[in-house]
């Protein structure tokens, strides 16, 4: 028998710092978020979070570090066996005694069972929680998922995304002893590297955010996200104008900075000769500098973010010099690149190899003329549609071989539209070539034009169907193609332009592999895509039919999802069941001889069934079938003894089932949740 005791201490905070060398900024969420998680594990505390590219730290506000204690009742000997007349310890008592190393004085009567026992209660004391912490911490920070880890000491099992400098570990005022390798925890952390003078040290943990702040280091990225976009807001004010915000800069700059301060810098007017995307490009992504635009237009100024204070003009001069060349470069491509007409460049794309069973760049051309010709057909296409189409595709690929391009590839597509805009293209055409890339991701808009639309959808169907073949199939979380982007993309381009198109087809153009894999692939996606809708209702429309059919999947699931608690529902799902039910698992056979139908109730059910396979059924059609179908069961003996009777009424039950099948499989759909 054991008894837990919990001893609790008083409440204190614990502060946890991992002080390292410039971190990249990619690192900095997800190694708080997975360090975060195992310590609130352990501590059965929620832990707050806090990162700078210098420090990853973890706080527990007002933990109290429990020390639990279970108290077990050992039994021994019998009473009676444990002392002898004169009321002494036996060699029985005296040997259990010894093993538990107890006096006899410890002991007491206990009852087990029919009789009476000398028992003993042992004390077992088990490790706090804190411990448990100081125990797992090196196994802790060596499980970061990180994409890269560096060796910094000789011990080459110690690795991390930088090298750690430093560690801070306090619980209240009392230093917890976490250790990393050789290195060991104290109370000491450092400030700003440039602001500070070195190490601070730390009487308690709650002293950790004012003497940072003190220092220079504002620890919480809320914060220091808040301080930038306030001072973007101020600076670009002071001009007139209104700050750009790329994709994720200002995340990146948060975490860029330790404590930041705007500088606000200016380049010469000729620059603004290049497209407004080229220059956020190269201020944005290569400099982390921030464009402003007043109107529609970009003016000649900047702001960057510095993590260190411009005393002088030295921070704002080197900024410019260094956007200053990379401007220059870009518009010596630029005007360079405008010399060159883009179907000039087209035949040199067969020296872009994309996968030695895929081919080239320019096979991936001729493949997406035949592609496009082809999806024209299926949607109808008047001849100026197709011509544009057929003129987007030949030009699509071309921009990859211009400077721009190879110097900026995130501009691939947005460079080939600019360029056949100055060159005289159709603006439809011209748009197309920055459409075919979207949606580069599940929150990225669609193409707007319905070239750009079915570029994409031509674009990455090739992708597709042709890595799928050379048997570059995804695994895990292994997707070095991008092509589960590529199929979202197809059904989402699908989706949106109503294209009731059936893929299976295009297999057949690409005479292509792996199509069963493919067909799973496809089938995964759409569960993805429609996880808004019920499983068991996207199951049953997947199980009848095929993925290679995504409007139809999209528009059955919908439909059935729009009565899944209405009265039709019940009525097909009980009229599907019982014809499920009686029909043998290995029935096949389909072919009913009228003359065999000798009962009304038959009869009128078959003239049904053929009304309704030569126009399709609604779903309306089905629950009106249920009546015919409880008729048919109440009434006729679908067993007959007269085994040709018995058949032909299981046939028709088979067409019956196949009129469901057309929308779901029907015994996936759980009736119970209804």
């Amino acid at each position: 028998m054991a008894i837990r005791v919990n001893i609790l201490v008083a409440m204190r905070d614990l502060l946890i710092e991992i002080g390292t060398e410039e971190l990249p900024p990619s690192v900095i969420k997800p190694s708080l978020s997975h360090l975060a998680q195992k310590v609130s594990e352990i501590l059965g505390a929620q832990v707050k979070t806090y990162g700078t590219p210098r420090r990853l730290t973890l706080y527990v506000e007002a933990f109290a570090d429990r020390k639990d204690k279970k108290e077990e009742v050992i039994f021994g000997p019998p009473w009676k066996v444990a002392f002898d007349e004169e009321g002494k310890p036996t060699k029985a008592l005296i040997g259990f005694l010894k093993r538990y190393g107890a006096k006899p004085e410890d002991v007491f009567k206990e009852k087990k069972g029919k009789g009476e026992y000398v028992a003993l209660k042992i004390i077992h004391e088990e490790k706090s929680k804190l411990e448990l912490l100081r125990e797992s911490f090196e196994e802790m920070l060596l499980s970061v998922p990180l994409p890269k880890r560096m060796r910094w000491t000789s011990d080459r099992r110690i690795t991390f995304s930088r090298p750690i400098r430093w560690l801070l570990a306090l619980y209240g005022d009392e230093v917890l002893d976490l250790r990393f390798g050789e290195l060991r925890a104290g109370r000491r952390t450092k400030g700003h590297r440039f602001l500070s003078d070195g190490w601070i040290e730390l009487g308690k943990a709650e002293e950790y955010f004012q003497k940072l702040r003190e220092n220079y280091v504002i620890p919480s990225q809320e914060e220091r996200r808040e301080l930038i976009l306030a001072s973007l807001k101020k600076e670009s004010e002071k001009l007139g104008a209104q700050p750009l915000y790329p994709e994720d800069l200002v995340e990146e700059v948060t975490n860029l900075v330790e404590f930041p301060f705007p500088v606000v810098g200016s380049f010469e007017e000729k620059f603004l000769e290049l497209p407004d995307r080229v220059i956020v490009t190269v201020a944005a992504h290569h400099q982390r500098f921030f464009c402003l635009k007043r109107g529609d237009r970009l003016i000649s100024h900047f702001i960057g973010i510095s993590n260190n204070e411009p005393k002088t003009d030295l921070i704002k001069r080197g900024y410019e010099k260094v956007l200053r060349a990379r401007l220059e470069d870009a518009l010596f491509f630029y005007r360079e690149d405008l010399k060159k007409r883009l179907e000039d460049l087209v035949p040199k794309l067969s020296g872009i190899l994309i996968h030695p069973k895929i081919g080239t760049m320019l096979d991936k051309v001729e493949r997406l003329k035949k592609l496009v010709r082809f999806l024209c057909e299926k949607l109808s296409c008047d001849e100026e549609r197709l011509s544009k189409a057929e003129r987007a595709v030949y030009l699509s690929k071309a921009d990859l071989l211009t400077e721009m391009v190879k110097e900026l590839d995130e501009l691939q597509g947005y460079m080939g539209y600019i360029y056949a805009l100055k060159q005289g293209e159709d603006e439809e055409v011209a748009r197309a070539l920055y459409e075919q890339y979207k949606p580069s991701s599940p929150e990225d808009e669609l193409p707007q034009t319905f070239t750009g639309a079915l570029l994409s959808l031509a674009d990455k169907i090739d992708d597709l169907v042709s890595f799928f073949s050379a048997g570059e199939v995804p695994k895990g979380s292994s997707d070095p193609y991008g092509l589960r982007r590529s199929a979202f993309g197809i059904l989402r381009i699908i989706t949106d332009r109503k294209w009731d198109l059936d893929l299976r087809e295009v297999l057949d153009l690409y005479e292509a592999k792996n199509t069963e894999e493919l067909e799973k692939f496809l089938s995964q996606r759409l569960e993805s895509l429609l996880e808004g809708y019920r499983y068991d209702i996207v199951r049953a429309v997947l199980k009848v039919v095929s993925p290679f059919r995504p409007l139809e999947v999209i528009r059955k699931v919908e439909e059935l999802s729009k009565i899944r608690n209405s009265r039709d529902f019940i009525d097909i799902y009980e009229g599907y069941r019982r014809v499920a039910k009686i029909l043998p698992k290995e029935w096949e056979s389909t072919q009913v001889k009228e003359e065999l139908l000798k009962e009304r109730e038959e009869i009128e059910l078959w003239r049904a069934v053929r009304e309704l396979e030569m126009r399709g059924p609604t779903l309306k059609d089905l629950a009106n079938l249920r009546k015919k179908i409880d008729d048919l069961f109440d009434k006729v003996l679908i067993m007959d003894k007269r085994e040709e009777i018995k058949n032909n009424r299981l046939s028709l039950l088979m067409r019956v089932k196949q009129l469901f099948n057309r929308y779901a499989d029907f015994s996936e759909v759980v009736i119970q949740e209804v």
